[in-house]
C-alpha cells in the first residue's frame, strides 16, 4: 500500500514539471521582483508544492495504525486541503501557459 502511495506521489509531483517544463524556464528566464509578477506567474506553482505538502503527512502515515504516534488527527483535512491546492494550481497553471504560449 505504501508504494502506491508513493508511486502516486511521485507521479503527482512529476506531472507539472513534465507538462510545463518550457513554460517555466520561459518564465525564470524573464524573472523579477516585481508582486503583480509573481502573483501572476507562480503563483499556480506555488499552490502545486502547497497542495504536495499538505500530501506528505497522509503519505507518511499510509499502512499506520490511527491510534500511532505518526498518524495525523485530521488527516481527512490534509487530504481535501492537498487535493484542493493541487486541482486549483493546476487549473492556474494551465491558464498561464496558455498565455505564455501567446505572449
Amino acid at each position: 500500500m505504501r508504494a502506491i502511495a508513493a508511486c502516486w506521489f511521485v507521479c503527482a509531483a512529476a506531472l507539472p514539471v513534465i507538462a510545463w517544463h518550457g513554460v517555466a524556464s520561459k518564465l525564470a528566464s524573464e524573472f523579477r521582483l516585481h508582486p503583480g509578477y509573481l502573483l501572476s506567474a507562480w503563483s499556480g506553482f506555488g499552490l502545486i508544492a502547497l497542495g504536495l505538502l499538505c500530501f506528505v503527512p497522509v503519505l507518511l502515515s499510509v499502512g499506520r495504525e490511527p491510534d500511532g504516534r505518526l498518524y495525523p488527527h485530521r488527516r481527512a483535512a490534509f487530504v481535501a486541503w492537498g487535493a484542493s491546492l493541487y486541482l486549483l494550481g493546476m487549473a492556474l497553471s494551465v491558464q498561464v501557459a496558455q498565455m505564455a504560449r501567446i505572449i
